[in-house]
Formats: structure tokens, C-alpha cells, sequence
């Protein structure tokens, strides 16, 4: 045991000065929680980013078929939205249905 604590002298004496901090060790812990969460927050916020600007996108493109005339159940097929939204979104720019 004598080899060991020679061999790992800076470590042995680390470890027995060590004086435990519980306020500190609170702190570390919620910074850490904080910076997970932001983390998965950050993440989820892209995704919902993602899906609205997507949503959006069927929006602009159910606009310019339904300007065009194309039938609804073209429109669905294409865009994934339901006959309700759409009827929505012509109702929104003035358009009859």
C-alpha cells in the first residue's frame, strides 16, 4: 500500500484535503440541469421551427393550387393537409370554395 501511495502522491493528497461543499455541489448540479435543459430545449424549439416553417410551406403551396383551380382532392394528396385546412386557408384569402 506504501508503493501505492508513493506512486500516487498528488491524487492520495487531493483526495484526503478534499473538503466537500454541498452548496457548491448544489450549484454544479443546477447549472448542469440548466444547461441540459436549454440543450433539449434548444432542440425541441428547432423541430417545432422545422415543422412550422414546413406547415407554412403546404400553406403557400395549398394557396397557389387553389388559385389555379386544382381540385381538393388533389390538394390534400399533395400537401398532406386536411379538407378543413384548406377550406380554411380559402376562406382566409378571399377565396370561394
Amino acid at each position: 500500500m506504501t508503493d501505492y501511495f508513493q506512486k500516487n502522491e498528488s491524487e492520495v493528497f487531493d483526495m484526503v484535503n478534499f473538503k466537500w461543499d454541498q452548496k457548491r455541489a448544489l450549484e454544479v448540479a443546477m447549472e448542469d440541469g440548466e444547461a441540459r435543459g436549454e440543450a433539449r430545449g434548444e432542440a425541441r424549439g428547432e423541430a417545432r421551427g422545422e415543422a412550422r416553417g414546413k406547415r407554412n410551406a403546404m400553406k403557400e403551396v395549398t394557396l397557389k393550387l387553389l388559385k389555379r383551380g386544382i381540385p381538393l382532392g388533389i390538394i390534400t394528396d399533395s400537401t398532406q393537409l386536411s379538407p378543413e385546412e384548406i377550406r380554411q386557408i380559402a376562406k382566409d384569402n378571399g377565396l370561394a370554395f
